[in-house]
Parts: C-alpha cells; structure tokens; sequence
C-alpha cells in the first residue's frame, strides 16, 4: 500500500472532475468550458473525528458530495451526458427522476441551452418542483409505478429522439466513476477498507465500483475497499436480493420512506450492483426510517454536514456495522453524501419561539 502519491499518474490540466479528461470520453474541451462546467466534481473528503471517537473508528471521512452545484453527485453524470450530447448535435434531452437526478438535468439543460423534459411521479411532494420547474424544463407529473414510468421513457425516447439520461445511462456511469478516482487521490493512491454508499438504481454503486477497478488496475489504488450499498428498510429491493442470494434485486410495492433519493423500488442496475457487492466482498444494508432520520440529526450536530435522509442512512449503516463488528476499530471508512438536505423536505426539529429582546437581557441582568 503506497504512503504517498508516488504512483499517481498527472491528470493534467481542467477543474472538478475534468481533470480526468484523459480517461473519460472524448470531448471537447471548449464545449465543457462554454456550454456544461459549473463546478462539478472535485469535493471534499472530510475527516469526521467526532463520529470517529463515538463509534471507535480509526479513519472516518465524508465524500461530500453536497458540494456540487444543484447539491447532489448527479451533477457528475449530467455534466458528462450534455457534453456528449452536445457534441452530437442533440438539442433536447429528457430523465426520469425522484428528485436529485431531476433538477441536475433541468439546470445543466439550462446552462447547455438545452430542451429539457422531466418525468417525475406523481407523489413528489411540492417543495421539490419549484427547484426543477424554475430552470425553464417541461416537467411531467406521471401517476404509475416508477418501474413503469422509467420503461415508458425508453420508448418514449425511441420514438421521439430525445435521448434519455437516466440513472443508469452508460454516459453516467462515467461520469460518476470520478467519485472513486477522487476518493483514491485525496487518500493518497491508498483504498480505503469500506466505503458506504446510499442506494436506489444501482447505477452510482456500480460507477463508483468501476472507478476503483480501473483506478486499481491502473496501477494507482494499493488495497482494497469493501462497498456497501444501503437502502432504507422500507425501500429495499437490492437488498432483499443480496440476503436471497439471488443474481437480482427482489421487487417491493410502491414505498413511502423518508429516504426519497434511494426510493427505487425496481432498480434498472440492481443486479449489476449485485455482481459488485459480490466481486468486492461486500455488504448490503437496509435501515428503518426511524434511525434514518436520527442519523440526519445526528450528522449534522457532529460533522457540521446536513445531507439528505439518503446520505444519513450511510451513518446509520456505520453505527450498525460497528455494533456487530464488521467494521472493526483499526478500519477506514468513508461516507458517502450523495445530496445536501436543502433537496429533500426539512427534518422534524425544535425551532426556538421567538422572544422579546427585553426579555433576554433581563436574564443577563438577573445573573
């Protein structure tokens, strides 16, 4: 295992996640300068020793993903789709989204001079629209089964050539691959022991294993990282699979969680997350909403970092892994934040009413 950046290859020039142009597909450079770049790519990996003391952890760090520009990692793959696609000469795109995945395409569309068309359920709640909506997107409110809404797209788009950049588009996929080169250069070309990640199609866990083989066989990643994918127990098809030992994720009725971003209930790459979790000696974890929610409070009165109910579930997944010493003391572990939680509805807090300034200086003056 390498103890300094020795072996890593020089990337080259380009912000965020350009700088891995070389190894992405080819496109122009004045297209993504002009037409896609907002800063995509290129976020912290935080050290969290707060959590590292309370859990008894070696290493515990935050991929923070929050810090792309519309708040989640699907920036990642949306930056890299547009770019292809405007290479090709296309004019028009659409996706298919419970919500982050939504207001990436509808922003960078905007910023590409784009048509965007966004397919949403029905039961999105209204304070996610107005975040897509306000970008100028066609946005379509489909009252069926996401499985169902997410096959209609693909004909849809055949038969209208509007291509599609759904969740697990082979265009995303690269993108979001640079998720693990970047954890792999910020930890110094050394793989970190588990790395925990939040998950609805199976289309980001599958990039983000990708990333490290291609980063291992590349000759610049020493050891070998452990995926976790972790769905909330109310939504928890991959899960499922992996605990029946089946090649496929098993199918659960349409859920209510709290957990929105990871709500797939028939995950398209489900069975190709499924291989990964097997390939790198992994783990598959379903979390109830209950300790969902108290890992979002929970991180952000510790680490500073309000991510979506998603991204918490990765906390939650630690504490139990911890807890049945899987996780053992000498570890490291990264977390994944997959969305900053100005995405999601707001979490059920305390506010402090509001009081008269006379009041609150009498307190001082009575000691």
């Amino acid at each position: 295992m390498p103890d300094d950046k020795a072996r890593m290859p020089h990337f080259g020039s380009g912000e965020g996640m350009w700088r891995y142009r070389a190894l992405l597909p080819d496109i122009d450079r004045e297209v993504v300068e002009q037409r896609v770049f907002m800063g995509e790519g290129g976020t912290p990996l935080l050290r969290a020793r707060r959590i590292e003391r309370d859990l008894g952890c070696r290493e515990v760090w935050l991929k923070d993903e929050t810090r792309n520009p519309t708040g989640s990692f699907k920036d990642r793959g949306t930056a890299l789709g547009i770019a292809v696609l405007v290479r090709l000469g296309f004019t028009a795109l659409g996706t298919v989204s419970t919500g982050n995945m939504a207001r990436s395409v509808a922003a960078y569309a905007a910023r590409a001079g784009m048509e965007a068309t966004i397919w949403v359920g029905a039961s999105m709640p209204a304070q996610k629209l107005a975040p897509i909506a306000v970008h100028g997107a066609r946005l379509l409110r489909i009252d069926a089964p996401y499985g169902e809404i997410y096959n209609a797209s693909i004909e849809w788009s055949r038969r209208s050539n509007v291509p599609f950049v759904n969740s697990d588009s082979a265009l995303r996929v690269e993108g979001q691959k640079t998720i693990a080169y970047e954890i792999a250069e910020q930890l110094g070309g050394r793989a970190p022991d588990w790395l925990i990640v939040p998950t609805s199609s199976g289309g980001n866990f599958s990039a983000i294993a990708k990333g490290f083989q291609e980063a291992a066989e590349g000759g610049w990643l020493g050891g070998h990282c452990r995926l976790v994918a972790v769905q909330s127990a109310e939504c928890d098809p991959i899960v499922r699979g992996w605990e029946a030992g089946s090649d496929e994720p098993i199918a659960v009725p349409p859920p209510t969680t709290v957990a929105g971003a990871i709500s797939n209930p028939s995950p398209p790459s489900g069975a190709r997350a499924l291989r990964w979790l097997r390939r790198t000696d992994g783990r598959a974890l379903a979390i109830p909403d209950t300790h969902i929610e108290a890992a979002q409070l929970r991180l952000a009165s510790s680490a500073g970092r309000f991510a979506q109910p998603a991204s918490a579930a990765c906390l939650a997944a630690l504490e139990r892994l911890r807890d049945e010493d899987v996780v053992k003391p000498d570890d490291s572990v990264v977390l994944l934040l997959t969305g900053s939680g100005s995405n999601a509805p707001p979490p059920a807090v305390e506010v402090a009413e509001a009081r008269l300034l006379a009041d609150v200086m009498g307190e001082l003056d009575r000691g």
